[in-house]
């Protein structure tokens, strides 16, 4: 008789896209649906394409200077608005690794400083798509808001506050805590 195959102490890359995809796309229907919806009933096509251009210049801001834009210096402020508890809920988050860890009890997103940094570098890119998205989201707002559409400018602005700019601000919160996990002696 076959020995029984060992299960695997560590997930492979599809069940851990599997798990983060779940809370991913979660969040990004419940905001990207209004958005749509928004933009296909009341946003003029020129202001739909010049929305979207100026957006997308969001990608090509350096890196350097998202720290002159950074909330804070200390982790104590984004824990003050509620940033951990946003961080339980996202993809990555302690929810979808307290599931993985139920299934992979060795399972560690950072096991060694080379990871740290490659989280550390994947904080940037998230955060680059979120400022991206936060103003194409703001300048539906003020479209919405220049029709008189205040429930609609309303809307999106408090869907970018959640999609967007908490999602920003996380991405900081968790670049001063790897940041802190990478320095040497620690």
């Amino acid at each position: 008789m076959p020995p029984t195959p060992k299960k695997s102490e560590v997930p492979t890359s599809a069940v851990l896209a599997f798990y983060n995809a779940v809370p991913s796309v979660f969040w990004s229907v419940l905001h990207l649906v209004p958005l749509s919806l928004f933009c296909y009933q009341y946003l003029p096509r020129l202001w739909l394409y010049g929305s979207i251009g100026v957006s997308l210049l969001m990608y090509a801001i350096p890196k350097a200077w998202f720290r002159r834009w950074q909330l804070s210096a200390r982790p104590v402020a984004y824990q003050r608005l509620g940033i951990a508890i946003v961080g339980h809920l996202t993809q990555h988050g302690s929810v979808v690794h307290g599931l993985i860890r139920r299934h992979y009890p060795q399972y560690r997103r950072a096991r060694s400083r080379q990871s740290v940094a490659g989280l550390l570098g994947n904080t940037y890119h998230m955060e680059r798509f979120h400022v991206a998205a936060l103003v194409f989201f703001l300048l539906c707002s003020i479209s919405a808001a220049t029709q008189g559409r205040w429930g609609w400018a309303v809307g999106l602005a408090v869907l970018n506050i959640t999609y967007n700019l908490y999602p920003i601000w996380l991405q900081q919160y968790l670049r001063l805590r790897l940041t802190s996990i990478n320095r040497p002696g620690s």
